[in-house]
């Protein structure tokens, strides 16, 4: 799963979007290659050393998880997840993304770049 995830979202990975922009452009990623996923809030211990509880956005794909960011994360990336106890399974919430085109995405991209230097 490694390989293919990393195929399929390196140009991405050293953006800094926010979490839920994060999770949008993992949207429209798999639905351009009609890959089914699951997008969810979920509650989850910050590190497996700290037991505080903080709430982030997942998109479950396959047998993996991509972590998008905390919830109040302006500038995070997308990360293959492989702590998966740290999560809290019965606090996950699906959350439905409207789909973006790639164009969209790019769009996205540019805007956030752009008032990041704002």
């Amino acid at each position: 799963m490694t390989t293919r995830f990393n195929a399929l979202f390196d140009p991405y990975l050293a953006l800094k979007l926010s979490a839920f922009d994060n999770m949008k452009l993992v949207v429209a990623v798999l639905s351009e290659i009609n890959d089914p996923y699951q997008c969810v809030e979920a509650k989850m211990k910050i590190s497996s050393v700290n037991a505080s509880m903080g709430s982030g956005y997942f998109v479950r794909w396959h047998d993996a998880w991509l972590f998008c960011g905390l919830t109040n994360s302006y500038s995070a990336s997308i990360v293959l997840f492989t702590e998966i106890e740290l999560i809290d399974m019965a606090s996950l919430t699906g959350i439905n993304i409207p789909v973006m085109t790639m164009q969209q995405v790019g769009f996205m991209c540019v805007e956030s770049a752009h008032f990041d230097h704002c």
